[in-house]
């Protein structure tokens, strides 16, 4: 039997000691939440009613989340996500492409909208009763590298010869139209649509991927490559809060937009009947994909509008210069953290 001396007692109460002082340690690091800094493409709006959702809900806590919303800057996303300056953004299935050309380390994460909800519009007294009838006249646009090619291809497509010009306006476009000094812009349907349609305004639209232009899922959630292999397990815990809820907004939209407008602020929509009716817009006809889910990507659709952008000469090198080949679209998009998030 062995002999309990003072010395042996002491060195079994240390090392005692040292194992419960390791086991908090280790519970107090795994209580710790992860951070992950959002990055908004523009002013809280209700693209962004699912994030908004998940932090009025406590989703993220609910996670091990901490959320940090980044104000909209007028900064790029996808260059702020790829510095490590952000680790998730809103972005475009319009600017990834070009941001992938360029170097940028950009990954796009999910879908938020499934088509795109910007469509070209005039007025309905005016001289353009179809999109032929543009040819040499003025539309007001952001200046963006491919919209005189959508706007040739969509005129082309009707008939005409695509030589409609372009003024840039940006914001300012849409006041330019009313007031007749411009014949068309693009608008979101779901915003600025609603919006004219409860003023009264008269107008028209037509569809781009109804001439030519192939649909894209509009709005996406992006990382960087980095990002996802540092903190894959965060991400797919913040995805699994995000996916709760859009999912909500799609139930329920009305109370969606009430948590947007009291979690991003009342400040920040002016119109809450408008924000109501873009999220009822939304949950019927955007975020769900083909297969009745939030979020899911393909391959054809990344073959899709970016494809069109490459064959259109419009995706360009970190010098500027034409790209030579065709990208490989399936590196433009993961669907793993998603389908973590949904197990």
């Amino acid at each position: 039997m062995p002999v309990r001396t003072p010395i042996r007692l002491a060195a079994a109460a240390f090392g005692a000691l040292l194992l419960a002082l390791t086991i908090l340690v280790s519970a107090c690091g795994e209580d710790e939440p992860d951070l992950i800094r959002v990055q908004l493409d523009w002013t809280p709006n209700t693209n962004h009613t699912g994030l908004y959702v998940a932090l009025a809900q406590g989703w993220y806590e609910d996670e091990g989340i901490v959320v940090e919303v980044l104000p909209y800057s007028g900064a790029n996303g996808d260059l702020l996500v790829a510095e490590g300056v952000a680790d998730v953004a809103f972005s475009f299935a319009t600017v990834v492409p070009f941001s992938r050309a360029q170097g940028l380390d950009v990954v796009s994460i999910a879908a938020v909208l499934q088509r795109s909800p910007t469509e070209i519009a005039v007025l309905e007294d005016g001289p353009i009763e179809r999109l032929r009838d543009m040819d040499g006249k003025l539309y007001a646009g952001w200046g963006l590298p491919y919209e005189l090619p959508q706007w040739r291809t969509v005129i082309q497509a009707d008939g005409g010869e695509g030589t409609a010009e372009l003024v840039v306006l940006d914001t300012g476009a849409y006041d330019a139209l009313l007031a007749g000094r411009v014949h068309a812009v693009e608008i979101f349907v779901t915003w600025e649509g609603l919006d004219w349609d409860r003023q009264g305004i008269k107008y028209r639209t037509w569809r781009h991927s109804d001439f030519g232009v192939p649909d894209r899922p509009a709005v996406l959630l992006v990382t960087s490559g980095e990002t996802l292999d540092e903190k894959e397990d965060a991400l797919i815990r913040f995805m699994r809060a995000t996916l709760r809820g859009y999912e909500f907004a799609v139930e329920d939209p009305d109370e969606a937009g009430r948590l947007l407008i009291e979690t991003a602020g009342e400040d920040a929509f002016p119109e809450p009947e408008l924000v109501y009716a873009s999220a009822r817009l939304l949950a019927d006809d955007y975020y769900l994909a083909s297969d009745g889910r939030w979020g899911s990507q393909t391959l054809s659709q990344w073959s899709g509008y970016p494809g069109w952008l490459y064959e259109n000469g419009l995706l360009t090198d970190d010098e500027g210069d034409p790209l030579s080949s065709e990208p490989d679209w399936s590196a433009h998009f993961d669907t793993e953290i998603i389908e973590a998030a949904r197990e």
